[in-house]
């Protein structure tokens, strides 16, 4: 039993290259930062005495420094480098998060906010373009699965400490966040160096073929169905930026929580992630995509349903297994599923919009969510779990009107690896030819030399 445990976790995290860990070791120690995103309403109306409407203003302003971050990286990563924008980013973000504590009215903490978030933020697309280049086509979203474990597990141990920080002052969140960040932009200088990273290496007759796939047209937008997957994942998205917007605050309210049991409930997403993540995307490999993504969605949209029918800490923890179920089903396999939309040469275009969808949901999530968290705080878990029927139903049709679009993440990724196949049989052959080319020349050239002796 042990020896078959340990096996499938050796068979989910083999077959990764170095970059890989390197790209997702960097992100984990930046995200250990994020906790002055899980306690920044607690923050501003905590500790700046802002009201709810401002918190959730200066939330919204976030997420628009976020979108024009994502929308700029996505265009200039393949410009600039997938590793040196990410250098570049974390060197700014690191000084914007001393800066921020110092500015207590409101004009001043929008301004600082939306320039942090915009360099913080623009750090994604560069870093998924990286992942996805840096990595084989059959491994891809494994690879995504290691990156979101990463993240992940920053995310949630950052606010594990941040609860403890917060306890003392607030303003050590932006101090530790800054010095973790700068971290990051260290580990990448110390591996990569901060020179242009090529794309991953592959053949060009393979890079050929792969933008002739229906992800690598011209502009995504182009790309119907990857159009209506990013109105789904919009839709998810305003759900789950509820996890930083409202939800702290009904736990404050609701469950009578502290900062640091916040924290340990953000704690266990981390660790159910770590510990079952690859496990199950391993398993997952011979399902369809997109009716996973769908059911992962619906799980996360639920969970939030959950919390006005309980009151216990372990009623919380629950409902925060359900949410990390639905996570780990969705969130890896679309990244892959975006990766291999757009392989080729706009797949830095393909991860901008993916992650620029996202922003745009850390817009609107918190201002919807507040404003109805504010005429009724249930009624924002309750049309929670609504939007995650209508996600999976989306997700259902997506799969059923494209015939199985949900399936191109595993066929493009085995057509990808046949070609790649191919053409290294094709390469052997070749060789094995110009070999004997050469043989025959040099006996032709012997039997010259010895009839003219």
């Amino acid at each position: 039993m042990v020896h078959k445990l340990f096996k499938a976790y050796r068979d989910s995290y083999s077959g990764l290259s170095p970059e890989v860990w390197v790209l997702s070791a960097a992100l984990f120690v930046n995200r250990c930062g994020s906790m002055v995103l899980a306690f920044l309403t607690l923050y501003l109306t905590n500790q700046l005495n802002f009201s709810v409407p401002q918190s959730r203003l200066i939330f919204s302003i976030y997420g628009i420094g976020s979108v024009c971050g994502t929308y700029v990286s996505g265009r200039l990563v393949e410009s600039i480098g997938v590793v040196r924008l990410q250098i570049f980013c974390l060197a700014i973000s690191t000084p914007l998060y001393f800066v921020v504590p110092f500015f207590s009215s409101f004009v001043g903490v929008a301004v600082a906010v939306l320039v942090l978030s915009f360099f913080t933020e623009a750090v994604r697309p560069a870093n998924a373009t990286a992942v996805a280049q840096f990595s084989k086509a059959e491994n891809t979203t494994r690879a995504f699965g290691l990156q979101r474990m990463a993240a992940n597990l920053g995310i949630s141990f950052g606010p594990a400490i941040g609860g403890i920080l917060a306890e003392f002052n607030y303003v050590w969140l932006f101090v530790v966040d800054g010095i973790t960040t700068a971290f990051g932009a260290v580990v990448l200088v110390w591996y990569f160096g901060f020179k242009k990273q090529s794309k991953r290496h592959i053949s060009t007759d393979v890079q050929d073929v792969t933008e002739t796939h229906p992800g690598s047209r011209h502009s995504p937008l182009n790309d119907t169905s990857f159009v209506c997957f990013l109105v789904l994942i919009l839709l998810m998205g305003i759900v789950f930026f509820q996890m930083h917007a409202t939800y702290p605050k009904y736990l404050e309210e609701h469950y009578q929580l502290s900062p640091m049991l916040i924290g340990f409930v953000f704690a266990v997403n981390t660790v159910l992630i770590v510990l079952l993540e690859m496990l199950i995307l391993n398993w997952a490999r011979n399902w369809t995509a997109l009716k996973l993504i769908g059911w992962g969605c619906f799980l996360s949209c639920v969970s939030f349903g959950m919390l006005p029918f309980g009151y216990s800490l372990l009623f919380l923890i629950s409902s925060m297994v359900v949410f990390t179920f639905g996570e780990m089903l969705s969130m890896p396999l679309c990244s892959g599923f975006v990766a291999e939309r757009g392989r080729g040469k706009n797949q830095g275009m393909y991860m901008g919009w993916y992650t620029m969808t996202f922003s745009l949901a850390a817009v609107l999530g918190p201002a919807i969510g507040s404003a109805i968290y504010e005429f009724d705080p249930e009624l924002v878990w309750y049309l929670s779990a609504t939007i995650g029927f209508v996600v999976l139903g989306g997700f259902y049709w997506l799969n059923l009107f494209n015939a199985g679009v949900g399936d191109d993440v595993v066929a493009g990724i085995e057509h990808a690896s046949d070609i790649e196949e191919e053409l290294q049989a094709s390469d052997n052959d070749n060789n094995l030819l110009s070999s004997s080319d050469h043989a025959s020349s040099s006996d032709h050239a012997s039997s010259s030399d010895h009839a003219f002796q």
